[in-house]
């Protein structure tokens, strides 16, 4: 019995032996596979030295480059391996042979490919540091630039230029003296000056703490927007039943707001236009006053809304959808009843069209100028509705109609917003949290009860509290 142990033993080491023998083979085969650009062969060699020995810290590198294949799936796994290798060998760092440096390049230039980019600015300043080499301050400089380290990229920049005179190129020269000439401000004017460039946000930054992506990634453009909102601020809310959620949000945060509801079915800015002209006393046609009359909430009639208007203090319109009904014969917008039963009959009977962003535009515009003939002071909040639209009568998908609807809404703000010189106004973001959040996560739509089509009101209720953090003074 004493000698099982000791074959065994011997059995083990024999194995070792041979493992190690077949592993020497297959790099030698490796390595002949990658001189003859073989890498399909060349990858599958390394692959079966790491099974034999996944310590191996050589293999795993060389696998680390030849499994590159331009996807952004190889680079992170290329990516991976190499970051594997640093994290449980950190004396790597102490040690600038240039095996040691070629690896923690390759690190770093992946990590600015594929993320996460803070470990990029990390790994380049270690790397700049070991090698003091002009061409990794230099990729130094570029990262830093990238995370808006504005300071610290002059620097870099400035040492690659002394460590290297060909890094002094006319481009480079200019760029710096840019630089230094916006840091030689005061801090608060070189603040406002100095143009932020907008990053994507990280993955881990979609799946985080949702009120920060939201203010920090998403309405970043805002940060500097004055505090408008109080305890005594009032909101009117026009539009789909996002806005109506929206006012919801608002009054159990404990804010006094009224909705003035449009299905998102018909929630146009014809609509809207249709609703003033209602408002106003202008003609229009019978149909659609009795409509607009149907369409208001209970209790609700002109002479309260106009009242409910003038009261308050923010008005928000939220832009529904695109395409519209219209009277084949004449063009003029037609507000029909649609329903499944006839919705095949009004199609054929009027046109469906997705409307341009110039009417869209003329129309936001009516109404706005019509809102603030009332209420002079009235900040105005334009958002867009997440909620897609149901059908499509021009498209068979309506998930196509759907991306050109919101596009065209999308667009349709921005130019409302930015180019037409209306004062105290802005864009708040709802879409883009809903459908570009969304699209780094599972939960922002269908939540609640299944329905693809109904945005979540938990991310509703996080909307709200970031629009009231952002803009509330206390």
């Amino acid at each position: 019995m004493n000698g099982e142990p000791a074959a065994a033993h011997q059995a083990a080491a024999n194995q070792a032996v041979a493992n190690q023998a077949l592993i020497g083979q297959l790099k030698e085969l490796g390595f002949k596979y990658i001189k003859d650009q073989d890498y399909a062969s060349a990858q599958f060699a390394f692959k079966k030295v790491l099974e034999l020995d996944k310590q191996d810290i050589n293999a795993r590198l060389v696998y680390a480059h030849i499994i590159e294949d331009g996807s952004h799936k190889k680079r992170a796994e290329s990516r991976d391996l190499m970051l594997s290798i640093l994290d449980e060998h950190p004396n790597i760092f102490d040690f600038p042979t240039e095996t040691n440096l070629n690896l923690i390049r390759g690190a770093a230039e992946r990590c600015s490919h594929v993320g996460p980019f803070t470990k990029a600015v990390e790994l380049y300043r270690k790397l700049a540091h070991a090698s003091n080499r002009a061409s990794d301050y230099y990729l130094l400089s570029e990262v830093l630039t990238q995370r808006n380290l504005f300071e610290e990229a002059i620097t870099s920049l400035e040492k690659a230029i002394a460590l290297d005179p060909a890094y002094g190129t006319k481009a480079n020269r200019e760029t710096l003296k840019t630089a230094r000439s916006q840091l030689s401000q005061a801090a608060d004017v070189a603040t406002k000056s100095r143009k932020k460039v907008g990053r994507y946000p990280e993955t881990e930054i979609f799946l985080g703490d949702f009120q920060k992506l939201v203010i920090d990634h998403i309405a970043a453009d805002l940060h500097d927007e004055p505090k408008f909102i109080t305890r005594a601020t009032r909101f009117f809310t026009m539009g789909s039943c996002f806005a109506r959620n929206l006012s919801k949000g608002l009054m159990e945060s404990g804010y006094v707001s009224h909705h003035m509801e449009i299905s998102e079915y018909i929630n146009t800015t014809f609509a809207n236009k249709a609703f003033v002209d209602w408002l106003s006393d202008a003609t229009i046609d019978d149909s659609i006053r009795e409509r607009i009359v149907e369409l208001l909430p209970p209790g609700w009639s002109k002479e309260t809304t106009l009242q409910i208007l003038k009261n308050s203090d923010v008005f928000i319109l939220t832009l529904g959808v695109a395409p519209a009904f219209f009277d084949r014969a004449t063009g003029d917008f037609v507000l029909p009843r649609p329903s499944a039963l006839n919705s095949r009959a009004l199609a054929e009977k009027y046109l469906f069209r997705t409307t341009s962003v110039d009417e869209n535009v003329e129309n936001v515009l009516y109404l706005i100028n019509f809102i603030r003939s009332i209420s002079p002071d009235i900040k105005i909040i334009v958002t867009v509705s997440p909620v897609p639209l149901l059908a499509s009568f021009e498209y068979e998908s309506a998930v196509q109609a759907d991306c050109l609807s919101k596009s065209t809404m999308r667009l349709v703000a921005h130019e409302v917003v930015n180019n037409s010189k209306i004062p105290n106004i802005l864009y708040w973001p709802s879409f883009e949290v809903f459908r570009w959040a969304g699209s780094n996560s599972s939960n922002y739509y269908a939540a609640d009860d299944g329905a693809a089509w109904h945005v979540s009101e938990e991310k509703v209720t996080g909307t709200i509290g970031a629009f009231i953090k952002m803009f509330s003074d206390s």
